[in-house]
């Protein structure tokens, strides 16, 4: 695959698995209100040479841009102490180096190498930099409003970055071509790039529904990633999948590849495995569609009301490609921006966590990261000796739905 092929996602590879029309996730919308909340056809598709998975077409950019200022996104950190020490110990890499980072998604890590003497740094301004002035603003906008030639003008005001940081966007990225080259016109001759990413390795192998987000256009592994990075011309100096319980996170340290020293052919059998990964995952989906509704069925006939915990991406995706908001009676979330609040899809009413007593729920569905579910059930002992069931909606978690007995 040569990275201009994705320069027309709609023919990039072969499709892999229509889900037809999808909610915007976070369009929440008041209780009551019967305010149409938008939807697009979502497909995606597979580049048979490398097993890359990625949207036929990107929801519009301006209807992805959040409506609440309150709507947040928070990346794993916990490797962070660790990239930092890898980063500064980089050859030629010294406290008087300049450090470029992408977005908020970087705050974090600039804080670090502050921390330890590597003050030097700056991050794109949306509004300065990229004329982005709207506060609900996302990197959904920013991807879009970096463009080469502002990447030059950023380079210009604040200085090349011998290391540039880029978090959690690139799957972001609509024009994917053009944004590898706008990051790279960032960074001085022999400096670094610092990637890092979901890797949807598991998720895919899983057959697990909420990987598909209308904000990720793109779906890498680790070897899909790393291809895109030869293809694109770099030398890949450090990589690693860092486990998570949700997803685990690529990381990869690139420079630019010295001329004749990058090896650009794709491994035929490891593009073969990806392939056939990816139409497992579309496989699995459609009997999982079958299988996780049949059982919800089984399960509100014989236990009672169900509801689900957490309204967020994770849940909508659940909800809306498994198709069984008529078998929810609610979502329960404590965010108190969210409570009062229906969901982007079905309509359900969103509440408190009090729900869970004074309501007749009887089982609940986990739909928030795992990380975080077992501190939920820690909380709502109560909940569980008063007969309740937590149900978690990730397959091979610990309280797999799946693995349930009705």
């Amino acid at each position: 695959m040569e990275i201009t092929q994705l320069n027309n996602l709609q023919s990039s590879g072969e499709p892999l698995v229509d889900f037809g029309h999808q909610p915007v996730s976070n369009r929440f919308l008041p209780l009551g209100d019967e305010g149409v909340v938008p939807a697009y056809p979502l497909q995606l598709r597979v580049c048979i040479e490398t097993g890359l998975i990625h949207m036929a077409k990107p929801f519009p950019v301006e209807e992805m841009k959040p409506r609440y200022d309150w709507l947040t996104c928070y990346e794993p950190e916990d490797h962070l102490d660790a990239l930092t020490e890898r980063i500064i110990k980089l050859p030629n890499v010294t406290k008087a180096s300049t450090f470029g980072a992408y977005s908020f998604k970087d705050d974090s890590t600039l804080r670090r190498l502050e921390r330890l003497g590597y003050g030097k740094n700056w991050r794109i301004d949306p509004v300065q930099d990229l004329d982005v002035p709207d506060p609900c603003a996302n990197v959904e906008t920013y991807q879009c409003a970096l463009t080469p030639s502002k990447a030059e003008e950023i380079r210009e005001r604040k200085g090349a970055a011998d290391v540039f940081i880029v978090r959690h966007v690139v799957e972001h990225a609509y024009d994917l071509p053009a944004f590898i080259k706008a990051i790279r016109k960032m960074v001085r001759p022999g400096g670094y790039i610092v990637w890092e990413l979901p890797d949807c390795e598991r998720p895919i192998a899983a057959g697990d529904c909420t990987v598909v987000w209308e904000e990720h256009v793109f779906y890498f592994t680790s070897f899909t990633f790393k291809e895109l990075l030869l293809k694109s011309g770099f030398s890949i100096l450090y990589h690693e999948s860092v486990p998570y319980p949700l997803e685990n996170s690529l990381v990869s340290i690139v420079q630019e590849a010295l001329e004749g020293n990058n090896p650009v052919n794709v491994d035929a059998k490891l593009a073969a495995e990806e392939v056939a990964r990816a139409r497992k995952f579309a496989e699995a989906l459609a009997r999982r569609k079958v299988e996780v509704r049949s059982k919800l069925e089984r399960i509100r006939l014989q236990r009672g009301s169900i509801a689900i915990f957490g309204a967020g991406h994770l849940t909508v995706a659940f909800l809306s490609i498994m198709q069984v908001t008529d078998l929810i009676s609610c979502v329960v979330d404590d965010n108190p921006n969210k409570k009062g609040m229906q969901m982007p899809v079905g309509g359900l009413e969103i509440v408190g966590s009090e729900a869970l007593y004074s309501r007749d729920i009887h089982v609940c569905l986990l739909g928030l990261n795992p990380q975080n579910q077992p501190k939920v059930v820690a909380n709502h002992k109560k909940f569980i000796e008063q007969g309740g069931v937590f149900a978690s909606i990730f397959p091979g978690s610990a309280l797999d739905l799946e693995s349930m007995e009705c």
